[in-house]
């Protein structure tokens, strides 16, 4: 029986069984399932269930009861003046149990208080909040899932570039044990080649292992059994993005959730403090009760039954001890933490903003960098080989190429895996969408590459490097300025 064919067999039905994924499909997955962001619509269907609350003291209060009693009362027999009264008459007063049937319809509203339109008002704020706080998890999420995916973009890539330095040592490998038939070449250069490739085979497990772990990620991310086979569609590219710390400043505190919440929560917590008052404070409100009280069922109905009563209440605090000038002193200090709270939000805002800018700066050069070194260490590779079978260069030349070109595609790699992060956050800073194409935000002229770093420009005629290098060391030099 013929295994060859197993793994090759497996591998093509778990590629049939994946399933393609875009970058917006994951965010969108994730904010359909996630914890977080379910968490905190529950938590605004709470608010919308408080600022009813908060309404209704605004509004009449409506009660119908209806009792049944039976009961003996002897009050009358504990007179004080019921010795004085005749025998004869003494011994018909004896009390005889009895039923009363009572219906009736009670009505309370408030006339006037300090205390119900502060209330309101601060409930229909946190109803705002409770919006706020579910586009930040929104946005948080979406920014967890956009880096997720972009981890597993870029350890797919490490494993393409690992399997390709694994077919050139397999060739590299043919052609030592040719040249040693040949007797051209050692052993010692056959037993290099083939340690040379088994360590690189054990390379690409490594970073096998690590893509699974990175695929197990995003599926966490999308609340998805974590072994579920996934084919990215999107890929790492360049995408040019220029801003201003100050624009990128201004945006984040206009838009950002966090930054209106702190608004929010500053008229809130205002509002919390005449609430507070309030119970220092009169008011005024309506009684009324309309019903029947019968002994026999079949008065109800008579208006000789009918029991009514209506009045209004005037409360006026004289002394609690303390107790309001407690709530208040409580109200007080929430409110004037919002301050520091704002101070606090201001200095994030504006490293957040620092850091995301400074990681698209260093992106971008260092994918400059990477694409004028891929290009020389394949030709420097091209070279070696062609010397080194022309017997003009050893083994160990080889092996130094084969790094330098292997390390100069990681850099690149790298440098792209940064920089779409880095822009995803410079969105995520100013409240943006992070999947936004940089030409939808408010950016700065694009940025203009040397011919040999755009794309497709690697491959056409030979890169000057010195002009390279003037056309980075400009592009830096301007986005300083």
């Amino acid at each position: 029986m013929r295994y060859g064919f197993v793994f090759p067999a497996l591998l093509i039905a778990t590629v049939a069984a994946a399933e393609p994924l875009s970058r917006r499909e994951a965010v969108e997955r994730a904010l359909l399932v996630n914890p977080g962001v379910q968490k905190a619509i529950a938590d605004l269907s709470a608010l919308n269930g408080q600022k009813d609350e908060a309404l209704a003291d605004a509004l009449p209060e409506l009660k119908l009861f209806a009792g049944w009693n039976r009961y003996r009362d002897p009050s009358l027999l504990n007179s004080s003046s019921f010795d004085a009264f005749p025998p004869e008459l003494r011994d018909s007063l004896r009390p005889a149990p009895a039923n009363l049937n009572e219906t009736s319809l009670q009505l309370r509203q408030t006339l006037f208080s300090f205390k119900i339109g502060a209330a309101i008002k601060a409930a229909r704020l946190a109803r705002k909040l409770g919006d706020e706080d579910v586009r930040r998890a929104r946005q948080s999420v979406a920014l967890e899932a956009v880096r997720a995916y972009n981890q597993y973009l870029l350890s797919l890539e490490k494993v393409k570039v690992a399997q390709k330095v694994v077919r050139y040592k397999e060739r590299q490998l043919e052609t030592a044990k040719n040249r040693y038939a040949a007797g051209v070449a050692t052993v010692l250069e056959v037993l290099r080649s083939n340690v040379d490739l088994e360590n690189q085979r054990t390379q690409l497990l490594t970073l096998s292992g690590e893509s699974d772990l990175a695929r197990a990620s995003l599926n966490a991310v999308m609340l998805r059994p974590v072994g579920l086979a996934i084919e990215a569609t999107d890929t790492l590219t360049f995408q040019p993005l220029e801003l201003e710390l100050d624009d990128v400043v201004a945006a984040a505190w206009r838009d950002r959730p966090e930054a209106q919440a702190i608004a929010l929560s500053e008229r809130i917590y205002g509002h919390l403090v005449d609430v507070a008052r309030s119970e220092a404070r009169p008011s005024l409100d309506f009684y009324g009760q309309w019903g029947y009280s019968v002994r026999q069922p079949r008065n109800f109905g008579d208006s000789d039954y009918t029991r009514w009563s209506a009045g209004i209440t005037l409360a006026v605090p004289l002394f609690d001890g303390g107790r309001t000038r407690g709530k208040v002193a409580q109200a007080r200090a929430q409110h004037d933490k919002t301050a520091l709270d704002k101070q606090q939000l201001e200095n994030q805002i504006r490293l957040e903003a620092q850091a995301a800018l400074d990681a698209l700066r260093v992106a971008r050069s260092v994918l400059g960098a990477a694409e004028l070194n891929l290009a020389q260490a394949q030709r420097a590779l091209d070279m070696t080989d062609a010397n080194a079978r022309a017997g003009a260069a050893t083994f160990l030349d080889v092996l130094d190429a084969q790094a330098a070109l292997t390390q100069a595609d990681s850099q690149r790699l790298f440098a792209l895996y940064v920089h779409a992060n880095a822009r995803a956050a410079v969105r995520y800073v100013m409240a943006q969408d992070v999947l936004d194409l940089p030409s939808q935000a408010p950016t700065a002229p694009a940025v203009s590459l040397h011919p040999c770093l755009a794309p497709g420009g690697r491959g056409a005629s030979p890169c000057d490097s010195v002009a390279v290098s003037q056309s980075v060391a400009a592009e830096e030099d301007r986005s300083q300025r």
